[in-house]
């Protein structure tokens, strides 16, 4: 099942959708969900070569379409105990971070429409021994649906797509002292990254958990450029930069947009709200020197 990309929501509605899965265990069916905008094709289990001292969760390589792809069995990546027979199984072939992975799961439900604020607190509903890998939780229907932060889990089984160290000309720092620059990231990891290192340029940063916090600053303040994430709870990053688009005091603001859907289809779509600049992670090298583009 192939997935097309070309139908999707209009950029900046604060909507996306989501693929709703389901991985079994012997006693429940734990109903997960992932980005559409991750996913390339629904398989079925492939044929696999399998890969010496590969960690424990990657079951073997499938050529796939001309490319040779991990095949990542998610229950036993998650803990979650079920017979590993995978004749049957399917694959969610994903792309994000430059990268293409397939994960084994029992079945693909459906594609819902959500907005992010639809997206709750994980910690309080979701299974407590999944709370670091779930970002949030959808109620659909009644049925809890776990949204799950495909970028932590292939970050740390192959430690090669972290983030790339931050090329920083201090010969600038003097000229960079005063500037203020807006920053929403939903991961906290990546958020003290990129705060820290333009801190460390000579910037002036304030950095946010997600859109709407930002948003909610700029009424205060406004800021000499923004960054900001896509994929964020409560309110995304093409909302962020629609808004400031759309508001006299702001629409000037050089805003980045900084995120894991790297592809010319949302490169495309956020310079059509207004976005300056679209940098695919992991390609933080370049951060500073674009910003410095903007400012300097």
């Amino acid at each position: 099942m192939a997935l097309d990309h070309g139908i999707l929501l209009e950029t900046g509605t604060n909507e996306f959708e989501i693929v709703e899965f389901i991985i079994r265990t012997d006693n429940k069916e734990h109903h997960f969900c992932i980005n559409v905008a991750k996913v390339r094709e629904v398989i079925r289990f492939p044929q696999i070569v399998r890969v010496p001292d590969a960690h424990p969760s990657v079951v073997g390589t499938a050529n796939i379409r001309q490319k040779l792809i991990p095949i990542i069995d998610l229950a036993q990546w998650l803990g979650l105990k079920y017979e590993n027979d995978y004749a049957d199984k399917k694959i969610i072939v994903t792309f994000f971070n430059h990268e293409y992975n397939g994960f084994v799961v029992d079945e693909v439900v459906r594609i819902h429409r959500i907005t992010w604020a639809d997206i709750k607190d994980y910690s309080s509903m979701t299974d407590f021994s999944l709370v670091e890998t779930v970002l949030g939780v959808i109620d659909i229907g009644g049925n809890l649906i776990q949204l799950l932060d495909f970028e932590k889990i292939v970050l740390e089984l192959n430690p090669d797509t972290a983030l790339k160290d931050v090329n920083i000309d201090y010969s600038k720092s003097e000229q960079r002292q005063g500037k203020v620059v807006f920053l929403a990231e939903d991961s906290s990891v990546i958020r003290r990254f990129l705060a820290s290192h333009l801190e460390q340029a000579g910037y002036t940063v304030f950095a946010f958990e997600n859109g709407k916090l930002l948003l909610d600053q700029l009424m205060k303040q406004t800021p000499d450029l923004v960054i900001t994430d896509l994929e964020m709870p409560v309110t995304d990053g093409a909302f962020v930069v629609k808004t400031i688009r759309g508001m006299e005091a702001t629409k000037t603001i050089p805003v980045i947009v900084f995120s894991s859907l790297a592809s010319e289809e949302n490169e495309r779509k956020v310079l059509g709200v207004g976005a300056n600049l679209f940098i695919g992670k992991p390609d933080t090298d370049i951060l500073v020197q674009k910003v410095d583009a903007f400012l300097l």
